[in-house]
């Protein structure tokens, strides 16, 4: 097994573990947008548009931002 076999094998392995644990995405218990809640959304998705995915992950990352100043 040379360098780039190595190589090759600890990608894979960084890639893998990445994957593992990963946050799980946000699903609609609905099929309506879960921020904006008035529009519906596509298969497999939570949101109606881009911009409401925006603002959804804008606003946990807000939150969790206060929750770190206390």
């Amino acid at each position: 097994m040379d360098d780039a076999d190595l190589a090759q094998q600890l990608k894979q392995a960084i890639i893998t573990a990445a994957l593992v644990n990963r946050k799980p995405q946000p699903t609609s218990p609905n099929g309506m947008c879960i921020w904006c809640e008035d529009q519906p959304i596509a298969a497999n998705a939570a949101f109606c548009s881009a911009e409401c995915g925006v603002d959804y992950h804008r606003y946990q990352r807000e939150l969790r931002q206060r929750s770190n100043k206390d």
